[in-house]
């Protein structure tokens, strides 16, 4: 018995959670581009809410370093997003 891979199934749900996730995938190559390359490899994940934008990192030490590009990543993104972007939350995941 051989399984289909999950890309072969035309579903609505899977869909748009595979669109969700390369959008997300998409904003967190914004973000590091504006970051020095030891901070962009220890951001995690982004994803907007509302008109904010949060940022996900592994410790504390990173969230301390990334909110000092709070700024620039708004600015960043922004250029390349629809929604109106008000604020950069960190977070730690």
């Amino acid at each position: 018995m051989t399984f289909k891979p999950i890309s072969e199934f035309h579903n609505r749900t899977i869909d748009k959670l595979v669109m969700q996730a390369q959008q997300q995938q998409d904003l967190l190559s914004l973000v590091k581009d504006v970051l020095p390359e030891e901070l962009a490899a220890q951001t995690l994940h982004c994803v907007i809410h509302g008109s904010t934008l949060f940022v996900y990192t592994s410790a504390a030490v990173w969230a301390s370093k990334l909110r000092f590009y709070q700024n620039t990543i708004l600015k960043n993104v922004s250029l390349h997003v629809q929604t109106a972007l008000v604020q950069v939350k960190i977070r730690l995941l």
